[in-house]
């Protein structure tokens, strides 16, 4: 099946990677930050930068049935009085870690506080699904919990430290550590196959180190930076619904089989793009104020985490896999 994709997909793409070595000023890197980068050989670069020079973008208008059906999320949070009708999944003897999971980042993206920072609704019942989430996760407490009487309603924040935001950044973590220690081989024999069947990548052994180094570090900076924390929610929650669905495939769907992999690697490979667009955002955003400054220190272009060559190619692999996403599902 790979063979067939991978041949197919050889007749299609051309994606040229180039360089100007005139980028390769230091005044180009940010001050203080930590760039991962790769230099292919006899390179020139015609690529604009990663981001428009027109200034900060407005955050797009969410339709109104998108505010209708958030705001009935957080009312029926409030309105449960029970751990599992709290995360929306039935009562079991036993619950697997992914459904755990799945269930906790599907309500929490609901009412994070970063994404309603003032509404109060919202963080309580942030608040409440993760000691939902604590609770059932645990063995112990989850027999304790379901020993319980129930007839007593149960008081999720009586005599209890909520500690939402490190439970937050425990799952995202843990689905990160799941995929960094299962599917990184996965990945990189994915890229060895982009790299064969378009050349113009230049990618090579190094190239391909690179980028997993440039994965593997999105873990680092979630643990360290709120807004990347955040913005990798959709991500692992799309990396949890790509597990659930290769448990439920037959082992000799092999079609079915090829497209999950492929995106489970476009999804990974795409999550440091995200990042860098987040923290780029959230740059403009901190320097809305001072914008004549910005414009007179001429760092408007730069990068906050990849190289520009990383980024550039990072975006040209995700470009490569989504089409070979559309031959398979063919």
């Amino acid at each position: 099946m790979f063979s067939y994709v991978f041949g197919s997909a050889s007749t299609y793409f051309y994606l040229p990677i180039e360089e100007d070595e005139d980028l390769l000023d230091d005044d180009f890197m940010p001050p203080n930050t930590k760039h991962i980068s790769w230099v292919p050989a006899d390179a020139t670069d015609t690529s604009p930068p990663p981001s428009s020079a027109a200034g900060p973008s407005k955050p797009r208008e969410r339709p109104p049935h998108a505010h209708a059906k958030t705001r009935a999320v957080i009312n029926d949070i409030l309105s449960q009085d029970d751990c599992y009708a709290v995360l929306g999944i039935s009562q079991s003897a036993r619950i697997d870690k992914l459904t755990l999971r799945r269930a906790y980042l599907a309500r929490s993206r609901a009412c994070h506080p970063d994404k309603f920072p003032d509404n109060p609704e919202a963080t309580r019942a942030f608040q409440k699904v993760s000691v939902a989430y604590d609770i059932l996760s645990k063995p112990s407490s989850k027999r304790m919990y379901d020993s319980r009487s129930t007839k007593v309603p149960f008081d999720f924040f009586a005599s209890r430290s909520c500690q939402a935001e490190e439970t937050f950044r425990g799952v995202v973590i843990g689905v990160i550590n799941d995929m960094l220690d299962g599917d990184m081989e996965m990945i990189r024999t994915l890229l060895f196959a982009v790299n064969n069947m378009n050349p113009s990548l230049q990618l090579g052994e190094e190239g391909i180190n690179s980028v997993l180094t440039t994965i593997e570090a999105i873990r680092t900076r979630a643990l360290t930076c709120r807004t990347c924390l955040f913005a990798l929610h959709h991500q692992v929650t799309r990396l949890l619904e790509i597990q659930r669905a290769f448990r439920q495939l037959s082992y000799f769907d092999l079609r079915r089989r090829s497209y999950l992999t492929i995106q489970l690697a476009r999804l990974a490979i795409n999550m440091p793009i995200a990042l860098e667009e987040a923290l780029r955002q959230q740059r403009m955003q901190d320097e809305a104020e001072a914008e004549a400054e910005a414009d007179n220190d001429g760092r408007k272009d730069q990068t906050q985490l990849l190289n520009r060559r990383v980024y550039t190619l990072l975006r040209g692999i995700v470009s490569v896999l989504e089409r070979m996403e559309g031959l398979v599902k063919k």
